[in-house]
């Protein structure tokens, strides 16, 4: 598959700087005791690359020349996943390490799609050949847990430290063999803040057509960790500058192609903020993320239909359905989050019409039954938080905003959730706002 090999280059301890204290303890665990059973361990991937730029690691994958079974056989909490090509999962409580055979490059057993995806590709080979398999140079990293060097091939040491983002092998190819590594370079470049190099970038373009064949599933697990890593703005950013987001969200993009300052504005308050709580390491919930990224198209679809005269709550819960199935066909948010989602948009308009106008400083017990009822909604402050984004874009007025403020409760300091407002204590939840919004029980309209 590959000519003209290089001579792989090791790079001492003393040069590479990362010591076992600097590795998770259960990978040193996996490591250890693979290697005290005979068998070739290393640590590759984001955690040696992340290692190297000064980032804190947060996944650890390990690389063997044991066989899934073999791996599976020393640990007590260990299972074999995966179809295309079979790796073992060794679990230690929350931490999950990740154990893969060398993959080799027999390129005659690799089962390929007529657009030459890789489908399946169970062929174990040697160290040699397993870099090969790597997608960027600077993931192909290989530290040796017995000599406490890194082992490189492919240059990846000078890429990591340039800043560059390079595809190994000939690009077009490797976006062929798996087109969501367009999305993996988006990611790595606003994580890792790299270029890429002009071969890497100019292959997406006439490649890109090719993520429309990923499973919606695998769309997903992307959009998370391309959102929720800590950069999820960046990461934005990096998906509209290489024509990719519309992949994951097309009815969102052709919006934003439209009225891309208005509509960014809002997602960029959304994603900021999220890049925050990771930072600080406090919680994040998905459906407030896709709940931001896709309020634009929501707004827009109910805007359509109540200039059909359709009912204000129907309006809302037809155009949740519409722009919910849309994305769902493109990225399979689970219904676990559609739920929460649709919670929140339900959320919106009641906030803003029970907060208009509404002066500072009135006393919790003088507030009306809808207002109390709106406060003691197990989503009330997941709903606040996000009215107040809307309101720091102009959609809403910032005195709807400060009026819910005053009674929102504060959060735990350590978990950063929200901790329940004290109403008075005769006070007994009735009717209101139920945790997911009622469906209107006329027929759905028709458009046209």
């Amino acid at each position: 598959m590959y000519s003209d090999r290089p001579e792989p280059v090791h790079i001492s301890a003393a040069e590479h700087g990362i010591t076992p204290e600097r590795i998770s303890h259960h990978a040193l665990t996996v490591l250890q005791r693979l290697h005290e059973q005979g068998y070739g361990a290393y640590l590759v991937g984001g955690a040696v690359r992340d290692a190297l730029v000064g980032q804190v690691p947060k996944d650890f994958d390990v690389v063997t020349d044991a066989r899934p079974e073999q791996v599976r056989a020393l640990f007590r909490h260990a299972r074999i996943i995966g179809r295309r090509f079979r790796i073992v999962h060794v679990i230690f409580g929350h931490e999950v390490i990740e154990v893969t055979t060398f993959r080799g490059g027999d390129d005659e057993a690799v089962r390929r799609s007529d657009q030459g995806r890789i489908l399946r590709d169970n062929v174990f080979g040697t160290l040699e050949e397993d870099v090969w398999r790597r997608d960027f140079a600077c993931n192909a990293l290989y530290y040796d847990f017995a000599t406490e060097e890194i082992i490189d091939f492919v240059q990846g040491w000078q890429d990591v430290a340039a800043g560059r983002l390079r595809l190994i092998g000939n690009p077009q190819t490797r976006y062929q063999e798996d087109p969501v590594r367009m999305l993996r370079a988006a990611r790595f470049a606003a994580k890792l803040k790299f270029s890429l190099t002009e071969e890497t970038a100019a292959a997406i373009y006439p490649a890109r057509h090719l993520l429309k064949d990923i499973a919606p599933a695998r769309l997903f697990d992307e959009s998370i960790k391309l959102f929720q890593g800590g950069y999820g703005w960046a990461a934005f950013e990096q998906l509209r500058a290489m024509d990719l987001f519309g992949f994951l969200f097309g009815g969102l993009d052709e919006l934003l192609n439209r009225d891309y300052d208005r509509i960014a504005a809002l997602i960029e308050q959304v994603l900021r903020g999220t890049d925050e709580r990771v930072a600080a390491q406090l919680p994040v919930n998905p459906a407030f993320l896709f709940a931001g990224l896709l309020w634009a198209d929501l707004s827009r679809r109910r805007e359509f239909w109540l200039h059909q005269r359709v009912d204000s709550e129907t309006a809302l819960a037809v155009a949740a359905d519409e722009v919910i199935s849309a994305a769902v066909r493109q990225v399979a948010i689970p219904r676990r989050l559609t739920d929460l989602m649709r919670v929140l948009w339900s959320l919106q308009p009641s906030l803003e019409k029970l907060g208009q106008g509404m002066a500072q400083g009135v006393p919790l017990a003088q507030l009306s039954s809808d207002h109390k009822h709106l406060l003691a909604h197990a989503w009330f402050r997941a709903g606040l938080d996000f009215l107040c984004l809307r309101s720091a874009v102009g959609e809403v007025a910032e005195a709807t905003c400060a009026f819910w403020r005053q009674y929102a409760p504060a959060r735990d300091a350590q978990g950063g959730e929200a901790i329940p407002t004290h109403l008075p204590e005769d006070f007994a939840p009735h009717g209101g706002l139920p945790d997911r919004p009622r469906r209107a029980r006329q027929r759905r309209p028709r458009r046209g």
